[in-house]
């Protein structure tokens, strides 16, 4: 069970509450009910404080991503907040480091900027959810991409992108890379095992974090930013992987 404590929360008022959330932590209850998650560890947190406290939950991050997640502490927040989910009105910012064989080469460019308008849908056949570029029941996805940092391994390569998705699709910026050739580092269902030459760097995660949240306050109309600062584990892995000969 985690238990949440004050340098975990990024942003609260009497009306939101914004989290960094770790990964591996769902954001919400799973088919498993002994398995712990962030909604709980919210409540709980307020608990501290307040009698049955009120929490509500609008959009969420897979377990194995970490970073920010809003949720509502007040019934007279939900309206707003769910109608901006919705129109794709909050700004969220995310930072990937990925992992592949082959690339376009200005993929790996720092600076360069594109987006992948790219329509998303489920992978027929399959026990569990899946999703892939096209598929049954697709709709539309976009991710605008930028790199930050990449290289070529001797056995791979290697990038760090931020990515801001237009979107909201089920792992829509897991898809997303992976189908440029460009799989998040860590990501069982749609990623690649690490190149040989990055395996004793492993940072024992999925590298993708929600880095920024911007929205409007639903009271006041003040535009909000918050940031979870990157993980050590993925900062450090990326560093190293960028050292690498």
């Amino acid at each position: 069970m985690i238990d949440l404590t004050s340098k975990d929360i990024l942003f609260e008022d009497a009306y939101v509450i914004a989290v960094n959330k770790p990964s591996g932590l769902p954001s919400q209850g799973t088919l498993d009910p002994s398995r712990d998650h962030c909604l709980a560890a919210v409540r709980r947190y307020l608990a501290q404080h307040e009698r049955e406290p009120y929490v509500g939950l609008h959009h969420r991050l897979d377990a194995q991503t970490s970073g920010v997640l809003l949720m509502t502490k007040s019934k007279d927040a939900n309206a707003s907040i769910s109608e901006q989910f919705q129109t794709h009105t909050i700004r969220k910012t995310y930072v990937a480091a990925c992992v592949g064989v082959e690339a376009q080469p200005e993929h790996l460019m720092p600076g360069h900027e594109w987006m992948i308008d790219a329509a998303i849908g489920e992978v027929p056949g399959t026990k569990i959810q899946k999703f892939c570029v096209g598929g049954r029941k697709r709709k539309p996805a976009r991710t605008h991409v930028s790199c930050l940092e990449g290289r070529k391994l001797r056995d791979g390569l290697f990038g760090v992108y931020r990515c801001a998705p237009e979107t909201g699709r089920t792992h829509q910026i897991r898809v997303h890379l992976a189908s440029l050739g460009l799989p998040i580092a860590g990501d069982a269902m749609y990623g690649l095992p690490l190149p040989r030459s990055l395996r004793p760097l492993d940072p024992h995660r999925m590298c993708l974090h929600a880095l920024k949240l911007e929205f409007a306050h639903p009271i006041t109309g003040e535009t909000i930013t918050v940031e979870a600062p990157l993980p050590e584990e993925m900062r450090r892995f990326i560093a190293r992987a960028m050292k690498q000969p």
